[in-house]
């Protein structure tokens, strides 16, 4: 009696699968952000910053200025004074009394108190073509406050929820957190209404 032959195995056939995965990897590698680079316009001090024009009048400089203590804000040549509740001969802004000693750096400013204060000197006549703003922060300064900053003075803001078109308004309690970057429409297109956004990284002229 004859014993059933086994049938010899045979090698997988793996060129399919093999394709397959080819595909897969370039359009798997297109999909994944490595690096994301975000650029902020900033504009180095010059040489002439701070000195006379040639015509003798000083140049209209709007100075911010950033210390552990908090904000100090300069209009033109006048230091403007501490708000309430901040030490005498302070900073302009001091620190969010809620957030002060918060492990974060930037939680611990008070960033609507500041937005609040450019766009009230953006609101008067005098300024309200001026677009630069320098900001100044002690060397031991968090690169994210200095960020922030430079975010918070770049746009006049509206409340979440509020679709008006035109200036940016007032903001109170938690609302800087969700606001949005006030538009303006002409000619089909829509614009972002600026407040300060040329930031220049200069030297400070008055003392802290």
């Amino acid at each position: 009696m004859g014993k059933n032959k086994v049938p010899e195995a045979t090698d997988l056939d793996l060129t399919p699968i093999m394709n397959m995965v080819m595909v897969l990897i370039p359009m798997m590698l297109l999909s994944v952000v490595f690096t994301a680079i975000h650029v902020i316009d900033v504009t180095m001090p010059q040489r002439s910053a701070g000195a006379a024009q040639n015509n003798g009048e000083v140049p209209q400089r709007l100075q911010l200025f950033i210390s552990k203590q908090g904000f100090t804000v300069v209009e033109g040549v006048t230091t403007l004074p501490s708000r309430a509740g901040c030490p005498v001969g302070g900073p302009t802004i001091c620190l969010d009394a809620a957030n002060k000693d918060d492990e974060i750096a930037t939680k611990r400013y008070n960033w609507l108190e500041l937005y609040n204060t450019l766009l009230e000197i953006k609101q008067k006549p005098d300024w309200a073509d001026h677009d630069q703003i320098e900001i100044v922060a002690d060397s031991a300064i968090n690169f994210g406050v200095l960020v922030k900053a430079m975010d918070i003075s770049r746009y006049q803001l509206l409340p979440d929820g509020d679709s008006s078109k035109g200036k940016g308004k007032q903001l109170s309690g938690d609302q800087l957190d969700g606001a949005h970057a006030a538009m303006i429409e002409g000619g089909g297109d829509k614009e972002f209404v600026a407040m300060f956004p040329t930031v220049i990284l200069g030297m400070p002229t008055v003392s802290q």
